[in-house]
Formats: structure tokens, C-alpha cells, sequence
């Protein structure tokens, strides 16, 4: 579920399944893995591959190693990290895979450090978490708010937004928040898009045109069913698994061109966190060095990925997120 004020929805895969004629799997219960990844295509995991990888072939990196806190190189780095949300992170068969996971794996590589992943199935326990001590980072498609840096710090991944998307052949464009305008939009019930689709729904009233008709569904199994038999004539989730739907499960839907208050995505570190200059450091380097790039291809959202390692950024002060 979208949690507001953050960009983090709970596309469960389970939920998912709920649309057995887009043929889409479900994933495990609960449970914990260490330095687990992903590998392969997205369409693997429909074909039944495994997507688990234990690693990604890099070697530690002087200029980021010497960045690691002393106390922190004799032993695994705990990261918690959210298990219901493809394609950033989710479980097949008992084992932790996704964008997160695979991040999080080429960073440890980088900073010649071994990381134990905690999968954990209730979002909001995280940043308690971290503030508790109980994980040193949490790698778990957080959004960049200003209500969060009051408790923890960023090191920024990417930027997401909302995606629209509409059966296609429909004959529908968007192209900004007005094209909405008379038209129905499916949406989780109980998440931050109804807010997105209500205030879209205003900016339709100021310009003088219809209104957008706001559809909820429980799950997001019935939400993509509703989109693809014409019951809703758009819908909307996050840019990166809204790709992801269509790309690895084939779904007969289009994704729109617009894209909705782009957020900055991060991995979270308690506040004040002395591995936040070494994280920041590692992840330019797996920008830098393609491993960033290929991750984000792999799992078919190669549209987020900064385009520079300058994009990388460690987040301290809500006096850093524009104004």
C-alpha cells in the first residue's frame, strides 16, 4: 500500500495472482536470507528461472573501503528490507529477489562488506527499526520526505513517480495530469494515489473540464484486471511497477508518457549514521561502473536510473529536497 507522504506501495505478488488469466505468480511467506539478490531477465521469473544471485562479480574499491566505519568491517551490515513490492523487492520461492536486493549486493561487494538481509513483510516497522538499532540500513524503496529526514538519513537510488497505464488499443494519451480529465482511473483502495487522482480531479475542475472518476479495488490483482477488461479505462502505481507488470508478465496494457511529482527513492541509515559516506560512495561507483545500470534493465526499468553518478546523494537535512 502507498504510504504516504513516501513513494513506497505494497504490490504484493500474492495479491497479484488474484489474476489467473494474466498469469501472474505468487511469492513466499515471510523470511530471512542473507546477501540474497536477483539474476537474470524479469521475464525469468515467470518462466520459472530462479532470479536469485549471490554475486555480481565486483571487487572492493580502496577509494570506498577506506570509508567503512572500523566497527563496521568485522561484521554484517543488517539491512532491513520490505518483501511484497516487485519489482524492488519481493520473495520467490523462499528467497529475497528484486531491485533492492541487487543493489544492496553490489554495494557490499564494493565496500568488501558481507550484508544480512531481514526480510520483513510490515513496512512501517522499519524506520523504528533502524532508530532501534535492530538494522544499520534499510534498503527498502523508501521516498526522500522531509517528515522522514527529521528521523533517519538518504542515500538517494533514483527518482519515481506515478505511471498511468491504459489497455491497449484504447486510443488513450497522457501527456499531463489534465489528459486525465473524464476519464476512470483504477487505484489500490486505501492508498496515496486516490490523493493523487482526487487532486488531478481539481486541476480538471480549475481548467474547466470533467472530472477524473476515482475507482478503488482491494488488491492489486483486481485493479490490473479492471484495467484490462475495460472496467476502468486507466490505472495507476508507481512508474517502476507498473513497467514491470507489463514487461514480465505480457500484460495487454499501455504505459502512458506522464509521469506524476517524480520522489527520490533512497536506502535508509539511522540518523547520523557514520556508513553514510561509504554508502553514498558505493553507490556511484556501481553507477559508474555499469552494475547500477544493468540491475535496473534487468528488471525492466531502465527509464529510472540516473543518468550520471553525480545524481548520488546522501541525504541529512529536509533543507537538501527542493523547496
Amino acid at each position: 500500500m502507498y504510504r504516504r507522504p513516501s513513494l513506497h506501495a505494497s504490490l504484493t505478488v500474492a495479491a497479484v495472482t488474484a489474476v489467473a488469466a494474466l498469469g501472474l505468480s505468487a511469492c513466499s511467506d515471510p523470511g530471512s536470507t542473507s546477501n540474497a539478490g536477483s539474476n537474470s531477465s524479469a521475464n525469468a521469473s515467470a518462466a520459472g528461472a530462479s532470479n536469485v544471485t549471490t554475486t555480481w562479480g565486483l571487487k572492493p574499491v580502496d577509494s570506498v573501503t577506506a570509508l567503512v566505519p572500523a566497527d563496521v568491517k568485522d561484521k554484517a551490515i543488517q539491512n532491513g528490507i520490505y518483501n511484497d513490492f516487485a519489482p524492488q523487492d519481493f520473495e520467490e520461492n523462499g528467497q529475497l529477489v528484486g531491485i533492492q536486493p541487487d543493489i544492496v549486493l553490489a554495494l557490499s561487494e564494493v565496500m568488501g562488506v558481507k550484508v544480512n538481509n531481514v526480510s520483513v513483510g510490515t513496512f512501517d516497522s522499519l524506520i523504528p527499526g533502524l532508530s532501534s538499532g535492530r538494522y544499520d540500513i534499510s534498503s527498502a524503496d523508501f521516498g526522500v520526505t522531509k517528515p522522514r529526514l527529521a528521523q533517519v538519513d538518504f542515500v538517494s537510488e533514483f527518482a519515481v513517480g506515478t505511471s498511468f497505464a491504459s489497455k491497449t488499443g484504447s486510443g488513450i494519451t497522457v501527456e499531463s495530469a489534465t489528459d486525465l480529465c473524464g476519464h476512470s482511473v483504477g487505484v489500490l483502495s486505501g492508498s496515496y494515489f486516490i490523493d493523487q487522482v482526487n487532486q488531478a480531479s481539481a486541476d480538471c475542475a480549475k481548467a474547466g473540464k470533467a472530472a477524473v472518476t476515482l475507482q478503488t479495488y482491494p488488491d492489486d490483482g483486481a485493479r490490473l484486471l479492471a484495467v484490462s477488461n475495460g472496467r476502468s479505462e486507466l490505472t495507476a502505481t508507481t512508474t517502476d511497477a507498473m513497467a514491470y507488470a507489463i514487461k514480465s508478465q505480457s500484460l495487454p496494457l499501455t504505459l502512458q508518457k506522464f509521469v506524476y511529482q517524480p520522489l527520490e527513492l533512497g536506502i535508509a541509515l539511522k540518523k547520523g549514521s557514520t556508513l553514510g559516506p561509504a554508502m553514498q560512495a558505493a553507490m556511484k561507483e556501481i553507477v559508474s561502473n555499469g552494475t547500477y545500470a544493468k540491475i535496473l534493465k534487468k528488471w525492466g526499468v531502465s527509464d529510472i536510473a540516473y543518468g550520471s553518478a553525480d545524481r548520488v546523494t546522501l541525504y541529512t537535512k529536509a533543507s537538501q529536497l527542493p523547496s
